[in-house]
């Protein structure tokens, strides 16, 4: 085995290696002791290993000096390993070792006694048998497998896992056994995946005795090293690990990684990137952001071409698509930041890239807790979380409500807002006296809305029927006989203990439910909702019901400052249409991009510091502030509606 020298002195030089106080030679057996011990051995064959214990225990005892002493303490330690009794089996491979004779078992007996330590769970023990390779010095190819099986099996067991990995690595190629050699060859990969600390990876990284394992080893490193931002010292483990493993997939792995950290060095200040979705189902939306982008950063609508430059791909509402895009935003274009992420099913796969990169990129979602993907992403959109915060805001605090009721589709959006709802109004001190959920394709709200009223489980409200129901018929004893008793909702009032109705749906919805609770005599109650209820359908659905709803956004579009403002100005003539809040937000990011860019930003990280900290920006609507969560906080305006009219609320106290 040619390979087995050169391995051997390595592992030699890195173990421990105590100077060992020299044994005795031990004294030539007298012919009846030879006798003994192959009476024993015939024993042993033929399986009577009681006799054979008795023989060798007589040996041992008989003659401790002498050249089968080792051997009688080797045999009885096999059979009792073979029998289980590994006690007994520890016992007598430990007599060779504590022996002051010396004994060509000692090798075996050393590799068996740490065996048994670790079948009685004692793996410190084992290792002190195993670890010093002073011990192994003469050693046979078979000796030296079994060693290293039990140092991998030993270490793994005390948790130093680069010493086991070493040893995976010599069975990986070293084992006489092709399946087994596959084997080892697994076992050293999952250490060096799973069971490394970051120290210890740096150590695998720069071992060279560690064979096959070299450029993966490397390769991990430099990954480790990208994720803490070392990129330089990354880079050059990245490229030795393509170099050891060349045509790989490993090696490609390595190599776009590389190219990856280049990419970070290669900025063009003046090229933004954006990623919308502008083919399919969704164009209409992403085209509506991308004009707003095109007026933030000056392409359009300005007197003089502002410099910037805009590379746009479609990511055709697909995660993967969406993703690639980031990548070839970045390493063919340069890009210094991204506006896109409009989509929540894209959202998190441009987010992932963008922080992998190192690029600032503007996510314009409402996805729950984008942000959180990596100090490079922000977003800019108005979330579920700053609308419910303002709509209880100023339903407690400004209209004096206290409890509330909540109606909501049973779908993603009417569940989010409606548990957001619930935990702010609870931690403001108000109460939730009932949530009815709903099919999002319901059209028949009657029952649902007697559920949240008390009117559909009569069984619960028995006796109040019972003793309504009399005095009816005592007063209308006539009509009581000849028409019937009439109906119990007619009798009996719905139970009205909230202040307002949260319905988190659309306005078509609203329209169908705000009637339904006038005919179940729900009245004097508010109905509260979200910033998709600023809709002309609103009141068109649900015409006089929906009379002093209260609802949230960032503006109302027959504001005349709003219609008068320099954006909507700008807007309409540059593209001649209405803009709308899609537009406003991403017109908001582009804007922020190109001052701060022009104000002196020139790398990505700098870019992404600057951003992190903007405070009071004059954008479209007003300022805008960015949180510790990298959100944009923008101000909100509550909107109602007064005269079947949407209005600023503010306007109808005054």
């Amino acid at each position: 085995m040619k390979i087995l020298i050169p391995f051997l002195l390595s592992v030699l030089v890195s173990s421990c290696s105590a100077t060992l106080q020299p044994k005795r030679e031990p004294v030539k057996a007298p012919p009846n002791a030879d006798q003994e011990m192959k009476a024993a051995e015939s024993a042993i064959k033929s399986g009577d290993s009681k006799k054979a214990l008795a023989r060798l225990r007589k040996i041992s005892t008989t003659y401790p000096e002498s050249d089968v002493a080792g051997r009688s303490h080797f045999l009885m330690g096999q059979i009792h390993l073979n029998a289980q009794r590994y006690q007994e089996a520890l016992n007598e491979f430990t007599a060779i070792l504590k022996s002051e004779v010396a004994s060509p078992h000692e090798v075996d007996a050393r590799i068996r006694a740490a065996y048994v330590s670790l079948k009685l769970s004692q793996p410190a023990e084992a290792e002190k048998y195993i670890e010093n390779d002073a011990y192994f010095r003469q050693v046979t190819p078979e000796q030296r497998i079994e060693l290293e099986r039990m140092r991998y099996e030993t270490f793994l067991a005390v948790k130093k896992n680069p010493q086991a990995l070493k040893s995976a690595v010599f069975l990986a190629e070293n084992h006489p056994r092709p399946t087994d050699r596959e084997k080892y060859k697994a076992y050293a990969q999952e250490i060096l995946d799973t069971r490394l600390s970051d120290d210890e990876l740096a150590d695998m990284a720069d071992e060279k005795q560690i064979g096959f394992l070299q450029a993966s080893a490397k390769y991990r490193y430099g990954l480790k090293l990208a994720e803490q931002a070392q990129y330089s010292k990354a880079r050059g483990y990245l490229a030795e690990a393509a170099e050891l493993s060349p045509r790989t997939e490993l090696a490609d792995r390595a190599t776009a990684l590389v190219a990856q950290i280049d990419a970070r060095n290669r900025v063009d200040e003046r090229t933004i990137g954006v990623v919308l979705p502008l083919s399919g189902k969704q164009a209409g939306i992403g085209y509506k952001a991308l004009r707003g982008i095109q007026l933030g950063l000056g392409i359009y609508g300005g007197k003089t071409p502002s410099g910037f430059r805009l590379a746009v791909i479609d990511s055709e509402g697909n995660p993967d698509t969406a993703r690639r895009a980031v990548e070839r935003l970045v390493q063919e274009d340069n890009v210094i930041a991204i506006v896109g992420g409009l989509l929540s099913k894209t959202a998190s796969s441009e987010a992932s890239k963008a922080q992998e990169l190192g690029v600032p990129a503007i996510m314009l979602s409402q996805k729950t807790g984008i942000t959180q993907t990596g100090n490079f992403v922000f977003r800019n959109a108005l979330t579920s979380e700053m609308q419910v915060e303002y709509l209880v805001d100023v339903a407690m605090n400004k209209l004096g409500m206290k409890n509330f009721a909540i109606m909501y589709p049973n779908d993603a959006y009417g569940t989010e807002f409606a548990n957001l709802f619930w935990d702010i109004v609870r931690a403001r001190g108000g109460d939730i006296r009932g949530a009815q959920p709903y099919d999002p394709q319901e059209t028949d709200f009657r029952g649902h809305v007697q559920r949240l009223t008390g009117l559909f489980y009569m069984e619960d409200r028995a006796d109040e029927y019972r003793l309504r129901s009399k005095a009816w018929t005592e007063k209308n004893p006539k009509r009581g006989a000849r028409q019937g008793a009439p109906n119990i909702e007619d009798l009996l009032p719905p139970i009205v203990d909230f202040d307002g109705i949260f319905i988190p749906d659309t306005p078509r919805a609203v329209g169908q439910v705000a009637p339904m609770l006038a005919y179940n005599n729900v009245t004097g109650v508010r109905l509260l909702g979200t910033n998709l209820w600023n809709a002309p359908g609103l009141v068109n659905r649900g015409q006089k019901f929906v009379e002093n709803a209260v609802f949230p956004d960032s503006f109302l579009a027959s504001d005349p400052a709003f219609m008068n403002s320099e954006f909507t100005t700008s807007y309409k003539t540059t593209f001649e249409e209405e803009p709308g809040l899609t537009e406003i937000q991403a017109y908001d990011s582009a804007l922020i991009l190109r001052q701060l860019i022009s104000s002196g930003e020139r790398s990505r990280s700098n870019l992404r510091d600057r951003m992190a900290s903007l405070s009071n920006f004059p954008g479209a609507l007003g300022r805008l502030s960015v949180n510790a969560e990298r959100e944009f906080r923008r101000p909100l305006t509550a909107l109602t509606v007064k005269d079947a009219k949407i209005t600023d609320l503010e306007t109808t106290k005054r």
